[in-house]
């Protein structure tokens, strides 16, 4: 897969944290590195934590519903598991998860 970048929305088999079990559910790509990508999991469930970011075009995103980016549900999957493009972020949805990961993912 080509053309891979930050904002886009794909629905992939995303593992749960002891990585037995994985679901399919929408993911925002994070970073492109080649083979693989960073992603974080997408959710319709309501969560307020500093990592989480609404996703306020949902729509325009490709999503069925109102929808929050976890920033700290990330994953590094091979883009073979993204199964299917959704959409993409708007640009300002774009900036607002750039603006929250700039904020709090500093070393």
């Amino acid at each position: 897969m080509t053309g891979i970048k930050f904002g886009a929305v794909f629905l992939c088999q995303f593992p749960f944290t002891s990585g037995a079990v994985s679901k399919k559910r929408p993911v925002l790509v994070l970073f492109n590195l080649n083979v693989d990508v960073v992603i974080c999991r997408i959710t319709s469930a309501t969560y307020s934590g500093p990592l989480d970011v609404a996703i306020l075009d949902w729509a325009a995103a490709g999503l069925a519903k109102p929808s929050v980016a976890r920033l700290n549900r990330r994953v590094t999957a091979e883009k073979t598991l993204l199964s299917r493009r959704l959409g993409d972020l708007s640009a300002s949805d774009a900036t607002r998860v750039k603006a929250i990961w700039n904020r709090h993912m500093t070393l």
